[in-house]
């Protein structure tokens, strides 16, 4: 058995979504894809995915594991985001420990680059995939964050959203709304330990997804000004996964100034009933345990709950 590792080319497209979504097929961590899904991921502003991006090929080059390394600048500290995969054929042919070594390996030499500002490298995983959480253990990295994956199915019963006066919602509009929202996002995170900041060319290749769907991300507005947002996707590779229609919940945000008045419970209500009109069964998100805006309270008076946990694992670099 010979494997070789190498860095990504633009034609293993097809193959890394085959590959990712038989993992999740297997898994079960709703993690399906598309080709046009992905190149979005990889193809990100600022990051360059033949450099970042690597697959596991065996003796037929047949990709067999995939790995890719995400640098977050933030004001707080900085982190490298190991992101690896292995084909459930080849899981007991450590084939995932070569990957993650190469990663660390980039992640140092990179590091003096960065300046003076504390640096993490950081692997994550499902909390009750045990061979992960003990290959990231023997590589000295620690649990740093729990995400709870939730989900709120059926949307049935679902009380009517009361927005605060003075607040007028519509839905998104791509190119009118993406500077306002980057600005909404960007504030309305900036207490989060973790938050990396947004630049206005992310957002536009984010909102520019397949998968984004303006119609189901409610926008608040007081004027012209975006003061509230529920930013949604819909990936029909993933549906086709989960065996029922589902929609993701990717960012629900409301600037400071205008918290406690009920107004994120609104958008998302509103957003959850568009959902239901559009045919979903059911909505998906994730949130941090440690996030400082309560989301999990909110979230759970909505009708969402806890699924399983994402565990983050980080070590200083």
């Amino acid at each position: 058995m010979t494997l070789t590792i190498r860095n990504y080319r633009d034609d293993d497209l097809e193959a890394l979504v085959e590959l990712i979504n038989t993992a999740d097929a297997v898994d079960q961590l709703h993690e399906g894809t598309s080709v046009p899904e992905l190149r979005t991921v990889l193809y990100q502003p600022d990051s360059d995915p033949h450099r970042d991006a690597l697959v596991v090929v065996d003796e037929n080059q047949r990709i067999v594991g995939f790995a890719r390394l995400e640098l977050k600048l933030a004001p707080k500290q900085n982190r490298f985001y190991a992101h690896a995969l292995v084909h459930p054929d080849w899981r007991e042919k450590d084939v995932e420990e070569p990957l993650l070594e190469t990663l660390w390996s980039t992640a140092l030499e990179r590091r003096d680059d960065l300046g003076t500002k504390p640096v993490q490298f950081r692997a994550y995983c499902a909390a009750h995939q045990e061979d992960r959480v003990a290959l990231f253990s023997s590589f000295g990295l620690r649990p740093v964050q729990y995400s709870p994956h939730m989900v709120c199915h059926p949307l049935d019963n679902l009380p009517e959203p009361e927005f605060p006066p003075g607040t007028r919602v519509r839905h998104y509009v791509r190119g009118q709304d993406d500077e306002s929202a980057i600005e909404t996002v960007n504030e309305s995170f900036a207490d989060a330990m973790d938050f990396a900041p947004s630049t206005l060319e992310e957002m536009r290749h984010w909102v520019a997804s397949p998968s984004f769907r303006e119609e189901l991300s409610p926008v608040a507005l007081d004027g012209q000004e975006v003061v509230g947002l529920c930013l949604c996707t819909v990936s029909e590779d993933r549906i086709r996964l989960m065996g029922r229609r589902d929609a993701y919940v990717d960012t629900l945000a409301v600037r400071p100034a205008y918290r406690r008045r009920g107004l994120g419970s609104a958008l998302l209500l509103a957003s959850l009933h568009v959902m239901k009109e559009a045919g979903m069964e059911s909505a998906t998100l994730y949130t941090d345990t440690d996030n400082p805006t309560e989301a999990i309270r909110l979230y759970e008076q909505v009708g969402f709950r806890e699924v399983w946990r994402w565990v983050t694992y980080g070590t200083h670099i």
